[in-house]
Formats: C-alpha cells, sequence, structure tokens
C-alpha cells in the first residue's frame, strides 16, 4: 500500500502538472450547477466529466443518454450533495447505502460501455455530487493491488469501502497536512493513486515490449 511519503511525493507532482485543469473543470462545474436542472445542463456537466477524465470514447449520443439518465435520477442525487458528517464511519455508511440505492434504480446502460460508464459515474458522483464519494479507475485500483474490475454497483460499493479505510489511514499523517484549501481528502487520495497507480501500469507496459 501507498506510504506517506509516496502519497505526498505523487499528490505534489499532480498539482504541479494538473491545477490548472483541475481549476478550469471546478470553475465550469460552479457555473453549471447553478442552472436549472435541466437535460441540457446534466449534458454540459457530462461533457465536462468526459473529457476532463480522458473518456473520449463516450460518444455525443452516450454522453447524451448518460445525461438524461442524470436528469430522471436528479432527486435521488440532488440531497447527496449537502451531506456532511464529521463522523468518518458514519459517512462511510450514508455513502454505502446511497450506492446501494443507485443501483436499484440507476443501472448501468449499454453493455459494451459498461467499464467506461462506472469509470464515469465515479466522476460525476465525485465532482458534481459529494466529494466523498472515490473515484474508480484502472489507476487508483492499480495503485492498491485490487484486481477486480468488474464494472458493476457492487464492485463500487466495495471499492467506496475500501478507499475510504486508505484515507482514513493516511488522514492524519499526511491528507490533511498535503490537501489544497477546501479540497475533500478524498480527492486528494486519489490524485496520489492516479499518480501512483499510472506510473505502475507504465512500467508494466514498457516491461511488456
Amino acid at each position: 500500500m501507498p506510504t506517506c511519503d509516496e502519497i505526498t511525493t505523487a499528490v505534489n507532482e499532480y498539482n504541479g502538472e494538473n491545477s490548472a485543469l483541475d481549476s478550469a473543470l471546478r470553475s465550469a462545474l460552479d457555473a453549471t450547477s447553478s442552472l436549472p436542472s435541466t437535460s441540457g445542463r446534466f449534458l454540459a456537466e457530462v461533457c465536462l466529466i468526459v473529457d476532463w477524465g480522458s473518456i473520449p470514447f463516450l460518444s455525443f449520443e452516450n454522453r447524451i443518454a448518460l445525461a438524461h439518465e442524470i436528469e430522471t435520477a436528479w432527486p435521488m442525487l440532488r440531497p447527496m450533495r449537502s451531506w456532511h458528517t464529521e463522523n468518518w464511519d458514519d459517512e462511510t455508511r450514508m455513502l454505502i447505502r446511497a450506492v446501494e440505492s443507485l443501483s436499484d434504480t440507476h443501472p448501468l446502460p449499454t453493455p459494451g460501455l459498461k467499464r467506461r460508464q462506472l469509470s464515469f459515474l465515479s466522476k460525476y458522483l465525485h465532482a458534481c455530487v459529494n466529494g466523498a464519494f472515490p473515484i474508480w479507475d484502472k489507476n487508483a485500483r492499480t495503485a492498491l493491488h485490487i484486481e477486480n474490475d468488474e464494472a458493476c454497483w457492487p464492485s463500487y460499493r466495495d471499492w467506496v469501502i475500501r478507499v475510504r479505510q486508505e484515507a482514513a489511514t493516511h488522514k492524519a499523517c499526511c491528507l490533511e497536512q498535503i490537501r489544497l484549501p477546501a479540497e475533500c481528502l478524498l480527492r486528494t487520495l486519489d490524485k496520489a493513486l492516479y499518480v501512483i497507480g499510472g506510473k505502475v501500469l507504465a512500467e508494466k507496459r514498457d516491461k511488456g515490449r
């Protein structure tokens, strides 16, 4: 598992290379969040997340479909935006219940794109609903040595538990010291996992050549 030194180094590297991109995304999402809850707003958010998350293979038609699904689920998602508790375990339980509710009413669409869509949906939940939701992607799973890549809500539920356990372990020793002002601890940890996992995958690709 990543050490505090590895996490700190990776977060500093991420911030040095991506702070402008993340800031631009945040500004754009802050602007869209003030718009009425219509499919047009959600399509704009979907496109922002897809392009920021480097998911270009989600066609415009798929993006429209995702926006409609988000609009349908918004009455359930909107209250989650204000969820916050100082008790870490209580917050984790709230998130688990949320994922279980979503699995009942918001299935992953388009069978051929399920893996990419779970990656997208986790990014949308994190960036547009509540930062306490962790991002589910290959880099992060690689950094934590998680081999399960089945793109389904039960996998994401287990991922919520695993990542929040890791965040709790490093909360006081490094994450609170290196996170940016007002940044969620899960976002700080995600930056580290993205960089660490990316390097591991790059090494594996180099060895396979």
